[in-house]
């Protein structure tokens, strides 16, 4: 049973020229958005942002060229480990760690929770192996996770229907309050994180959408389409799984959307 949902801010960044993240300003304001659930199991992580050693050693982890780009802003306090522990809870209490996908600026906290298991699709850590693609030199960095122990790695089978998508087969860890939803085109083994609360759910979309502005399907957001085009692993994927996000927004209300980088929405919850 989840008890809570605890929304967490785990890094900024303000790369330069806002209007490719949909942004008005010069430098654009984008966030880790994780969330943190109590549940019967212990502490569930939703992504984990950047890490205390990314905080410490960025240009060591990420390496120079992201760190110069990212613009990324040194914040300890803003790690999902100091937020645990300001919650009142200890980094122990976290047994588990669902990541959408495994991008510098989601994985980056993995290794403050050595004790956790970590939940993927398997079709999205064997992309981490495959560092002479270009793409994927720029988006993983191996050295944030490579030393973790405990992983469960998922194959991203497309098990019973959830409203118009498909949960995962064989994720049962949660009694059906917790499900993966496959979201690929992103990344090659992106997934949606979908949590049932009160009387619906938050489902938590990852990097299958950057802004708000883009759920009705009417905002025109050229350079942010761009922007996504050159990210993706799968264009096609990525605009189909925009597609079903945005009618899940237009005519399902027991669904409550985030992403996780739009400002916008984690101020909903939080100040930022």
């Amino acid at each position: 049973m989840i008890h809570n949902i605890h929304h967490l801010h785990c890094g900024t960044m303000c790369p330069v020229c806002g209007p490719l993240f949909g942004q008005s300003s010069l430098l654009a304001h984008v966030v880790c958005h994780c969330l943190l659930l109590e549940t019967d199991q212990g502490l569930v992580l939703v992504d984990t942002g950047l890490g205390i050693q990314d905080y410490l050693h960025p240009k060591q982890r990420l390496g120079r060229i992201t760190t110069h780009i990212g613009r990324i802003e040194t914040n300890l306090e803003l790690s999902a480990i100091a937020q645990v522990q300001k919650l009142g809870f200890k980094p122990s209490d976290v047994k588990h760690i669902l990541v959408s996908h495994l991008d510098f600026d989601h994985a980056g906290g993995i290794s403050d929770f050595p004790a956790a298991t970590v939940h993927v699709l398997s079709s999205e850590y064997n992309a981490t192996q495959n560092l002479k693609d270009f793409k994927n030199r720029a988006r993983y960095k191996p050295q944030q996770f490579k030393q973790h122990r405990y992983w469960n790695f998922i194959e991203p089978l497309n098990g019973e229907a959830w409203f118009n998508l498909n949960r995962v087969q064989g994720f049962n860890l949660f009694q059906d309050e917790i499900l993966l939803i496959p979201l690929p085109g992103h990344s090659a083994g992106h997934c949606g994180i979908a949590i049932r609360h009160k009387d619906g759910w938050l489902f938590f979309c990852g990097d299958a959408y950057y802004s708000h502005l883009e759920l009705d399907g009417q905002h025109k957001l050229h350079t942010l389409n761009q922007l996504e085009r050159v990210f993706a692993y799968d264009n096609v994927q990525r605009i189909q799984n925009l597609k079903n996000i945005q009618h899940l927004a237009q005519h399902e209300n027991s669904i409550e959307l985030i992403c996780a980088h739009d400002p916008i929405e984690l101020a909903r919850y939080i100040a930022v």
